[in-house]
């Protein structure tokens, strides 16, 4: 008997943005499924893909990394995220209201944020721009876009000493129904 593969989606962080950390999605997923990882998928190129593996999520990150260090020359951070996290994170968004979804940003912390570190962030004053931390999971909402936005990734790293990736909610609906779709193909 086989052991029992779960589905996870790998978030990296800061790959092709800008010309730098430049990953092609085709080789990554063809070292992924060389790494043993199976129904590797990839969604668009700012480094998302779908997996399953019967490994821990802290397993993954450190065989992801390696090999992306390794095989590519990138040092790039990886989140590994479940199908429960992504499931609850897009269930919880904190909004209400007519959202666009392009503009309603998930970001997954590396950690929950230290509570003097985010109230002091909650105390400023950031217009019409939106943001709720949930655990781990930072939102945020650009209701005129990114283009000239204070809120970023990059902005909430520096405020919350953190490490991050974000994807908009239309991403994050995408990598869901692609590890969905990877589940009922086991099941």
């Amino acid at each position: 008997m086989s052991e029992k593969k779960s589905t996870y989606i790998i978030l990296l962080r800061a790959v092709n943005v800008s010309g730098k950390n430049i990953l092609k999605m085709a080789a990554f997923q063809a070292a992924l499924a060389d790494a043993g990882f199976a129904e590797v998928k990839t969604y668009i190129q700012s480094g998302n893909a779908v997996l399953k593996s019967s490994k821990t999520a802290s397993e993954i990150k450190t065989i992801i990394e390696t090999l992306l260090s390794t095989k590519f020359g990138l040092n790039v951070t990886t989140f590994v995220v479940d199908t429960a996290l992504l499931d609850k994170a897009i269930r919880l968004v904190p909004f209400s209201g007519e959202l666009l979804p392009n503009r309603l940003f998930i970001t997954v912390l590396d950690q929950a944020p230290n509570p003097a570190l985010l109230a002091s962030l909650q105390a400023v004053d950031h217009g019409e721009e939106q943001f709720d931390v949930l655990d781990n999971i930072l939102y945020f909402y650009l209701p005129e876009g990114a283009a000239k936005a204070k809120m970023s990734n990059n902005y909430f790293e520096r405020k919350l000493q953190l490490q991050s990736t974000g994807r908009n909610l239309n991403t994050f609906q995408k990598l869901r129904a692609l590890a969905q779709a990877s589940e009922q193909a086991s099941d």
